[in-house]
């Protein structure tokens, strides 16, 4: 290998450990503060908790929240201490890829499911309408986050401290166990919402058409943030799955150095998207209806006349105790 090509390696490689260090820790922050405002307004806002699709999206805003930090967190605090986690607690190392894949299909399948309670607002029959009600949402959420919990299960059995020469290593060494979270990830991240959303979109889309063709700015505002989203959803879900599909078929072959560098890069850049759109229905909303920016501004100008108007008694009380005191 020429030192050219060494220098490009080494090059590469610091270009993905950047892009992990900074626009990670990026994501981590707009996602946090994201899914902590979805929860916040959607269960206190009155107006926007009344139907049972609010409850979809908090169960999403939390399955993003453990997916985005067990996901990112750990590799970045590596980066930026030396410190690895994985290799420091046996605990850590047997739950984190665990809570990651859990969490990431669970928080895509709640947001299949407030895909599909839209659908039903805009039937025709007032039964269809109703049909997801508060307990029946709960009781879906529950299950899917179980199930999703089972189905990932083998990773904390198989997953281990392995000492190789001096190095203590977080690894699994079942190539089945492997290939069975990759391709779980591929189908519960990628495959199966990608499809239930696209299909779903696209026949509230429809419905909504029939239905509002008078009431052109609703149409507009909910069209709008639903092609938003799904778009979004479409442009980092599609390429991550092929980039997984591509890794796996390939993972056998030899590869020359600059060309597993490049990979090296190209497959951050891929991840790094997947993080970010999955922590951004918060800032979605935020932008894209007006309807939901007044609810929000609504809220935390109640909250803060209410605290402004506890303070201000409690600081006039005081100054007049201490020119009582002297």
């Amino acid at each position: 290998m020429s030192t050219s090509d060494i220098d490009k390696i080494a090059y590469l490689l610091n270009i993905g450990n950047c892009l992990l260090e900074i626009v990670g820790l990026i994501i981590i922050i707009i996602s946090t503060i994201g899914n902590l405002c979805n929860y916040i307004v959607f269960v206190y806002i009155s107006p926007l908790n009344k139907h049972p699709n609010a409850l979809f999206i908090i169960g999403s805003s939390i399955g993003s929240l453990i997916f985005i930090n067990t996901g990112l967190l750990t590799t970045i605090i590596q980066l930026l201490t030396g410190i690895n986690l994985l290799e420091q607690s046996l605990f850590w190392c047997k739950i984190n890829l665990w809570l990651t894949y859990s969490s990431g299909c669970f928080s895509f399948m709640c947001y299949c499911f407030a895909a599909f309670s839209q659908f039903l607002l805009t039937l025709p029959k007032i039964k269809w309408q109703r049909l997801i009600t508060p307990i029946r949402a709960q009781i879906m959420i529950l299950l899917t986050a179980l199930i999703w919990l089972l189905i990932f299960i083998p990773l904390p059995i198989f997953y281990n401290h392995i000492q190789i020469s001096t190095t203590i290593t977080c690894i699994n060494l079942n190539s089945f166990i492997n290939l069975y979270a990759s391709c779980g990830i591929i189908i519960g991240y990628y495959g199966i919402p990608i499809l239930l959303i696209l299909i779903l979109f696209s026949l509230t889309w429809y419905n909504m058409r029939q239905l509002l063709i008078r009431r052109r700015s609703l149409e507009g505002a909910v069209t709008r943030m639903m092609l938003i989203q799904m778009n979004i959803i479409l442009m980092s879900g599609i390429p991550a799955g092929i980039c997984i599909i591509y890794i796996l078929s390939t993972q056998y072959y030899s590869k020359p150095p600059l060309r597993t560098a490049y990979e090296y890069v190209v497959g951050i850049s891929i991840v790094l998207f997947t993080f970010f759109t999955n922590g951004i229905t918060f800032w979605i909303y935020l932008f894209a209806s007006k309807t939901f920016r007044k609810h929000l501004k609504r809220f935390f100008i109640s909250k803060w006349n209410f605290l402004r108007n506890r303070i201000l008694p409690l600081t006039i009380l005081t100054t007049r105790t201490n020119n009582t005191a002297r």
